[in-house]
């Protein structure tokens, strides 16, 4: 897969700067964080976050990928609708960012981000039981839709699995079965996809949670089925990544999954 400079730096990934929630929803219950795609510049100090030049710029890019998107041939548009979910989701994590940084003081900032992305027809919302903001990833779906083996193709769907880890609850065991199904067929088609250890984590917690529902609903033959599941994904991780932070995070994770299920 061919990326341009600009997409590899900016390309869809666990958000590093929320790493204590990813490892909080993976050691227990699943708590919501955000992909994040990081958008503030190097040269960018601690305290500015998000600033009006930053999202004029922002909005924009926006508006150009968007006539683009409808005027421009079908290689150009197809392009262009990756772009866009690219910038709407790097907005949406930056006015997250924004928000934990400095609480509500860029308000004003904040409603013109959302009012003007609205007016694009892109979809980006805040969600009070989340308390967060999220783009709905339409751009990702229809990228696929039109190319599915596209050059991005693996990238927008690793975002859209992001997208239902991460804002999902632990769900009923249709809803995980399915996730995990989803998961397994990414790794399978992309075997060297640079976020695959992230989604190995992800498929294992999809794992321990089926885990905990069929141990509750006393199906001790799904239940013993997934554990097995998990602990192997765990120590799979744990072999293929054995100094990265994926592997020192499963090997903490089966130590306490093999504590609360012991044999």
């Amino acid at each position: 897969m061919v990326l341009s400079a600009d997409s590899v730096s900016r390309v869809i990934r666990v958000g590093r700067a929320f790493q204590a929630r990813r490892i909080a929803r993976l050691k227990g219950a699943r708590y919501m964080t955000l992909l994040v795609i990081s958008l503030i510049a190097s040269s960018a100090t601690a305290d500015v976050v998000m600033t009006a030049a930053g999202l004029n710029a922002t909005l924009k890019k926006m508006e150009r990928l968007t006539r683009q998107i409808q005027a421009g041939g079908t290689p150009e548009r197809v392009e262009a609708r990756f772009q866009l979910g690219v910038e709407a989701d790097g907005l949406a994590a930056l006015m997250n960012q924004e928000v934990e940084s400095h609480g509500m003081e860029q308000r004003e900032l904040l409603d013109l981000a959302l009012s003007r992305t609205k007016a694009l027809g892109i979809a980006i919302a805040y969600r009070r039981d989340k308390k967060k903001f999220f783009y709905d990833g339409a751009a990702f779906r229809e990228y696929i839709a039109d190319a599915p083996a596209g050059v991005h193709a693996a990238d927008a769907e690793f975002a859209l699995l992001s997208y239902q880890f991460y804002q999902s609850g632990a769900g009923d065991a249709a809803a995980l079965t399915a996730a995990a199904e989803a998961k397994k067929r990414f790794l399978a088609r992309y075997p060297k996809y640079k976020g695959n250890a992230d989604l190995s984590l992800f498929l294992a917690v999809d794992y321990r949670d089926l885990y905990r529902r069929y141990r509750d609903a006393h199906d001790e033959a799904s239940a013993e089925k997934y554990r097995m599941l998990t602990r192997a994904e765990y120590r799979r991780i744990v072999r293929r990544y054995p100094t990265a932070e994926q592997g020192r995070t499963a090997r903490q994770l089966l130590r306490r999954f093999d504590e609360e299920t012991p044999r």
